[in-house]
C-alpha cells in the first residue's frame, strides 16, 4: 500500500504561492502607504494654518479692545490733567495768600511811612510794591515840594534809597502841577522779636 502526503505538497505549494505573491503585495502596500502619509502631512499643514489664523484672529480682538478701552479712558485722562492744573493754580494761590499775610505788617508800615512825609500839596495815587522795591507816582504843585517828599522818606529809615525816575509839568485847565515817580528800595525788614520764653527762666530757677 503506498500513501502520498498531500498535506506537505500542499503546504508547500501554499508557501511557494506566498514566495510569489509577497513582491507585488509589497508593492502595493508601498504604493498605499504613499498617498496616505501625503494626506497626513496635508492635514497636519491645514491644523497648523488654522492655529494660526485663530491666534491672529484672538490678537486682533484683544488690540481692537485695548483701543476701545483707550478711547474709553481719554476723558478720564482730560479731566485728570484738569484736576492737576487746578491743584497746581490753587497750591500757587494758597502760597501767594501765604506770602501776602506774612507781608502784611510790612505793608502797613510801608504805608504808614509814605503818607507820614507828605508835605502839604503833594498826593500820592498810586503806589507798586516788588521786589523789595516800590514805585510810587504822585502829584505836588512844585519840585520843591517833591525834594521835601523825598528827603522825608529818606529820614524815616525804612528804605535803602530815594530815586526820582521823572517829574512832568502838567495842566489841568487853569492848574499847572508837576506829575512825579519815585523809586524807593527797602530796607530788609525785620519781623517783631520773640519776647522772653516763661519756660526758660522756670528751667533756670530749677
Amino acid at each position: 500500500m503506498i500513501r502520498v502526503n498531500l498535506l506537505k505538497i500542499e503546504k508547500k505549494e501554499v508557501e511557494s504561492q506566498e514566495a510569489a505573491f509577497e513582491p507585488e503585495f509589497r508593492a502595493k502596500k508601498k504604493a498605499s502607504s504613499g498617498p496616505g502619509l501625503l494626506i497626513l502631512i496635508i492635514v497636519l499643514l491645514g491644523g497648523f494654518a488654522l492655529y494660526l489664523q485663530q491666534t491672529k484672529t484672538a490678537e486682533r480682538r484683544r488690540l481692537a479692545a485695548a483701543e476701545a478701552e483707550k478711547k474709553a479712558l481719554e476723558p478720564v485722562l482730560v479731566k485728570l490733567e484738569e484736576v492737576k492744573q487746578q491743584k497746581i493754580f490753587l497750591l500757587d494761590k494758597i502760597d501767594l495768600i501765604n506770602r501776602l499775610k506774612d507781608q502784611q505788617g510790612n505793608a502797613i508800615r510801608i504805608m504808614q511811612e509814605l503818607s507820614v512825609g507828605l508835605p502839604d500839596w503833594v498826593w500820592l495815587f498810586e503806589a507798586t510794591y516788588r521786589n523789595q522795591n516800590i514805585l510810587v507816582k504822585g502829584k505836588a504843585l512844585s519840585n520843591i515840594l517833591i525834594s521835601d517828599y523825598m528827603r522825608n522818606l529818606e529820614k524815616c529809615g525804612l528804605f535803602q534809597s530815594v530815586g526820582l525816575v521823572e517829574s512832568t509839568q502838567k495842566n489841568q485847565g487853569p492848574n499847572v502841577f508837576m506829575e512825579f515817580t519815585l523809586t524807593l528800595n527797602l530796607k530788609p525788614l525785620q519781623g517783631p522779636k520773640p519776647g522772653p520764653n516763661p519756660e526758660a527762666g522756670k528751667a533756670g530757677a530749677k
